[in-house]
């Protein structure tokens, strides 16, 4: 990606100055241009500001490494990236260094590089999901409550459809669309309240680095279509039962019901 600093300049090297991402910027308090951030024992200004275009970059803070290396008495690098001029460049590179047994290190293109970072990721996507399924169920039998209700309150109308020669298809089908409806109602509520989080940044701990990882939320047309049609489906299935229980009441039964 194409990185550029957008506030401040570049940090000199030899001096105890850094420049931060555009994300760590946001996030945490004395992280803008001209403040002073601690770093291991010393205090470091920040000087610049990075945008890194969304990626993996908006998690890292950069300073001069042999000020880097000093601070934490770790004269050593874990990682190194190279510019490689194409694929088959990285191919050599990567076929080199493993004939090589005098050195220890294992090359990834910066696309596998990130996917096996974004792993860290993971218990955050299997807690949306199990909150999603929670939450989905939840909401059926809430539809399923309320159909049912609606239910016990119109048994007379729904005598009186019959009686006015409404068939049983006819009656469920309504019941089911409302259910529908209603569904459809709760969805569009529901991707309203999360608008709100569009675009706010948190972080997770990379277990791989020990390093954080930042992250935006994003409320995107294509998740609210998806988050709508989920709604409906709920709805649906959360209204079938009632509604065959309406298109199943006889009009003699029906009638004798106070409603």
């Amino acid at each position: 990606p194409r990185l550029k600093i957008v506030e401040g300049r570049m940090f000199r090297p030899g001096l105890r100055e850094v420049i931060v991402s555009r994300s760590i910027s946001r996030r945490f308090r004395g992280a803008k241009v001209g403040d002073s951030i601690k770093i291991g024992r010393s205090t470091w200004s920040v000087v610049g500001i990075l945008d890194a275009a969304r990626t993996a970059y908006d998690s890292e803070i950069w300073a001069d490494y042999n000020e880097i290396s000093g601070e934490f008495e770790r004269p050593i690098y874990s990682s190194l990236l190279v510019q490689c001029a194409d694929g088959a460049a990285m191919s050599a590179i990567r076929e080199k260094l493993a004939g090589d047994r005098r050195i220890q290190l294992d090359v990834f293109g910066q696309k596998e590089y990130f996917e096996t970072q974004a792993g860290s990721a993971a218990p955050i996507k299997v807690l949306g999901y199990l909150i999603a399924a929670i939450m989905a169920v939840g909401s059926s039998f809430a539809v399923m409550n309320t159909m049912y209700a609606a239910t016990a309150y119109r048994t007379r109308e729904i005598a009186t459809l019959r009686v006015l020669g409404f068939k049983r298809r006819n009656i469920m089908l309504s019941f089911m669309f409302e259910s529908l409806l209603l569904a459809l109602l709760g969805g569009v509520v529901g991707c309203l309240m999360a608008l709100p989080m569009n675009g706010v940044s948190s972080g997770t701990s990379n277990f791989n680095t020990f390093s954080e990882v930042a992250f935006d939320f994003r409320v995107t047309p294509q998740l609210m279509l998806e988050g709508i049609v989920f709604a409906a489906i709920m709805g649906t299935l959360g209204g079938l039962l009632p509604a065959r229980l309406a298109a199943k009441l006889t009009i003699v039964r029906a009638l004798r019901t106070e409603g």
